[in-house]
């Protein structure tokens, strides 16, 4: 079929046969046996075929132009064979042209590697050249006696690059014969055949002897250029150890020279010596260590600072050596011991009355506080050199921690370390010093210093000896300071505590006078002086004793002595000085009457009162008294309850007094650790000396809480009586169911606030002058509480009219700008269900409760309960009650 598809057809062909799948479905059609499905196959081979004839006319079509170019490539065949005939002989010379090249370049690489082995050759020879010479003058200077110059000449030796002192003209290195030698071992070498190696070991050896005489020559003599002149050498001889060592050795001389104390010392002998040694000892490694640094280089340091730790610490142990026996610290020890026993609640009968020479006298007792300041003392010495040995080795440290094959060999072994110790203290320092130990455990890994030294036993063993004498001094101290302590000694006591002298201005017409507080106080103020003492001398001395005590294990700064410091002021205070206090301001409170018939009784209980009135039955009225005028008590020996009442309150403030100064006890310690404590290194230790001194708060809790309890004490059988009594005494005769001319002279004379202010000055000018302020705020906060809850219960039992309403509210306004005026503390709480009660009675017309409900709104509270601030509508309707002019009716159907 050669008859063209349509174009419409074409492109059917195009669009259906050009792909894979089309194909797929015509393989698929073929096994189909529809007759739509072979029909759609059949023109799909219809439509292939028109394509492919239309392909072969192309190729038809375009079969000359094809032929045309491979005629054209034909040609170009012959002409490249002619090209490549003509370039064969310049192939050919290339060829040759290269092969020449090749032969040239392993030439000149065979030259280069001559002309390096000859460069060398000429290096090693100037090299060799250069070492004959220094072997010279290395010679020159020996025989010469140039020390200076030989060592520098050795010191380039041994700098010197190895592959030079092992190159193969080594040998030609020797010097000639006719160099002047020096007599000795260098003459025998320069006489026959030997390496320079040989040659400068022999000199470095003679020169190293020779240094060393030198160096100890100048140290006998004193000679200190010739000594620093010695000691720069040692480095560039290769001998730094050496030369640290014996430097060490003559800085440990100087210690023992200037160490001594000249001139007559009587007291404290001991620990100036201690101090003078670490002194000295810090004054060396500050001025010296700028020369090692320069010479021997970073970190070198240590080993003299190790050498130099063990000379103190040596030196410090044999001084307190000294200082036990020539102290008798162990006599002192069993003296104190024996005390101890002694003074238990039940010695043994072999031990009751037992004397012997070793019981303690009061030269004893101040030869022992003279140790204890002395060992503290000491201990804080070594304290401070400790923490200046750390300053100063931890950069030390810092420069050789990088560089650990440096470090063995600066720091000193454990050999000699322990050779060192003293034979009286090589058995007890225990295995970290013996002879074999390893240099991990015998020096601290921070500081690079040793870690166990003579003077570490030594200090434990003055810690526990500091603990024994600190024991001793604080119990035997706080036991004299409280036998001393004579309250009877304290003067302007003479006159009790008591409400009887408002008898005495009853007499004097002063109760109806209208004075001030301010004049009854000037009347008082006559007989009992302004100035009485009010604490008596045992808490200064006692807490004087504590803190010095306290401030002694501080100052030691070990954490052990801090602990039982602290534990030891905690039973010695409780026990002794706490308990005493308690036993005296705990005593049953003794007062006296102002009648004929001894002391008055004053109810707690306050029954119904009158109606026309205002009286607290079950309390007697005053009566003039009978009892001694206030100058002749002033004038004779003091009361037995005079001196009972100055036993509880004079302990009472004492305890007010211990509260305060405990807390400046704990944070004047507190900042003292924190200033002399800043540098110990062990956190451990300062956490341990802080906990113990917080434990010392609980003190002044103690002392709170004994406080406190007097307090109460004193509030119930003292305050809230005379309280009662004085609300009793100055509502006497007083009504407030008044008439208007009534109302007006109460308006122009009230007696209740003039007789009320008068005693309560009373009752606040005898607490002021005996007790301390905070007992005294304390005190008329009890009273204050105590005039409250009276002063309710008695106009709940009064009767009432408008006018006397009115009044009642003024009473308890004015009296309480009074009290805040006096003690100087806002009472609106305490007075404020007065204010309200005061505010309901003086209603004009029922309907006025509304407007007090308004402004303060009531809360309903069940019956006898007094914890709310304000009335509840059942009080006010009971209050209303008490109103006369109200009628009973009216009140009850009040609706609030």
């Amino acid at each position: 079929m050669t008859t063209k598809a349509p174009a419409s057809a074409m492109s059917g062909l195009d669009l259906d046969a050009s792909g894979e799948i089309s194909w797929q479905k015509f393989d698929e059609l073929t096994q189909s046996l529809d007759i739509v499905e072979i029909e759609q196959a059949y023109r799909l081979l219809e439509l292939e075929e028109a394509r492919v004839d239309v392909d072969i006319s192309d190729g038809v079509e375009r079969s000359d132009e094809v032929n045309a170019r491979f005629a054209q490539l034909s040609g170009l065949h012959d002409s490249l064979a002619a090209v490549a005939e003509l370039l064969a002989p310049a192939q050919a010379a290339v060829d040759a042209t290269a092969t020449n090249a090749g032969a040239l370049s392993a030439r000149v690489r065979f030259l280069d590697q001559e002309l390096s082995k000859l460069e060398d050759a000429v290096k090693m020879v100037v090299e060799t050249d250069l070492l004959k010479q220094q072997l010279s003058e290395l010679l020159v200077a020996m025989h010469s006696k140039d020390l200076d110059v030989a060592a520098a000449l050795v010191h380039k030796y041994i700098t010197t690059d190895s592959a030079t002192l092992e190159n193969p003209f080594v040998s030609f290195a020797q010097p000639p014969s006719s160099v002047p030698v020096s007599t000795g071992d260098i003459s025998r070498i320069a006489t026959k055949p030997s390496s320079p190696a040989r040659i400068v070991a022999d000199a470095s050896k003679e020169l190293t002897e020779r240094v060393s005489f030198m160096f100890g020559t100048a140290v006998q003599t004193n000679n200190t250029k010739e000594i620093s002149r010695c000691f720069r050498l040692f480095p560039l001889l290769g001998e730094e150890i050496r030369g640290l060592d014996m430097y060490s050795e003559f800085l440990c001389s100087v210690i023992a020279e200037k160490s001594r104390i000249t001139g007559d010392v009587q007291t404290n002998i001991h620990a100036l010596r201690i101090t003078r040694i670490f002194e000295v000892i810090a004054t060396a490694i500050d001025s010296h260590f700028p020369l090692v640094e320069t010479h021997y280089g970073p970190g070198r340091m240590m080993r003299v600072m190790q050498r130099l730790q063990m000379e103190g610490a040596k030196r410090a142990a044999m001084v307190l050596d000294f200082f036990e026996e020539d102290r008798q610290i162990k006599r002192r020890v069993a003296q104190i011991q024996q005390a101890d026993a002694q003074s238990r609640p039940h010695p043994s009968f072999s031990e009751r009355g037992r004397h012997s020479e070793d019981d303690i006298s009061d030269n004893d007792l101040k030869e022992i506080t003279s140790i204890l300041a002395e060992i503290v003392l000491v201990e804080r010495q070594i304290a401070a050199f400790n923490r200046f040995m750390e300053s100063r080795a931890m950069p030390e440290m810092q420069a050789l921690s990088n560089e650990p094959d440096i470090r063995d060999e600066v720091f000193m072994s454990a050999d000699a370390v322990a050779n060192l110790v003293p034979l009286s203290m090589q058995s007890a320092f225990g295995a970290l010093t013996a002879k074999g130990s390893t240099t991990q455990a015998l020096f601290d890994e921070r500081t690079g210093l040793v870690s166990n030294t003579p003077l570490s036993l030594r200090l434990l063993w003055l810690t526990e000896t500091y603990v024994c004498f600190e024991s001793f001094f604080l119990t035997k101290s706080v036991a004299k300071a409280m036998s001393l302590d004579d309250t009877n000694s304290l003067v302007g006591w003479v006159c009790p505590l008591e409400d009887s002298a408002d008898n005495n201005l009853a007499k004097s017409g002063l109760l109806v006078s209208g004075l001030s507080s301010d004049k009854s106080r000037g009347w008082l103020g006559k007989h009992v002086p302004l100035d009485m003492p009010q604490t008596s001398s045992c808490v200064g001395d006692v807490f004087f004793v504590v803190r010095a005590s306290l401030e002694h294990a501080v100052s030691t700064q070990q954490a052990s002595a801090v602990e039982a410091v602290a534990q030891l002021t905690i039973g010695t205070v409780n026990s002794v000085f706490l308990s005493a206090l308690e036993a005296s301001a705990l005593k049953r409170w003794t007062s006296t009457g102002g009648s004929t018939s001894g002391s008055r009784v004053l109810q707690l209980g306050i029954a119904p009162g009158e109606s026309s009135g205002w009286r607290l039955p079950g309390v007697r009225a005053p009566v003039s008294s009978t009892g001694s005028d206030p100058q002749t008590a002033a004038s004779t020996q003091i009361t037995p309850q005079a001196s009972a009442q100055r036993e509880i309150l004079v302990a009472l403030n004492n305890l007010d007094l211990a509260c305060t100064y405990m807390q400046k006890t704990v944070e004047s310690l507190s900042s003292k650790l924190d200033s002399e404590w800043q540098r110990v290194p062990d956190q451990n230790d300062v956490a341990r000396a802080r906990k113990a001194i917080d434990t010392l708060s609980a003190l002044s809790a103690k002392f709170s809480h004994s406080k406190q309890r007097s307090l109460e004490q004193i509030g119930s059988q003292v305050l809230k009586p005379w309280v009662r009594s004085i609300l009793q005494q100055s509502y006497r005769d007083i009504k407030y169911v008044l008439t208007d001319e009534e109302f007006n002279d109460m308006q122009n004379d009230n007696l209740f606030q003039k007789r009320f202010m008068l005693k309560f000055g009373s009752l606040t000018g005898q607490l002021k002058q005996r007790l301390s302020t905070h007992n005294v705020s304390a005190a008329l906060e009890s009273a204050i509480t105590s005039l409250s809850g009276d002063w309710e219960r008695a106009i709940r039992q009064s009767k009432f009219n408008m006018l006397g309403g009115i009044m009642v509210e003024k009473d308890v306004r004015e009296i309480q700008r009074y009290l805040e005026k006096e003690t100087g503390v806002g009472l609106r709480q305490k007075f404020s269900r007065l204010v309200q009660m005061a505010d309901v009675l003086a209603v004009e017309s029922i309907a006025d409760v509304g407007h007090i409900l308004e402004s303060q709104p009531a809360v309903d509270m069940t019956a006898g309960s007094h914890m709310s601030s304000s009335l509840s509508k059942s009080d006010i309707k009971t209050l209303l009650t008490n109103r006369i002019d109200i009628p009973e009716k009216d009140t009850l159907n009040l609706d609030m």
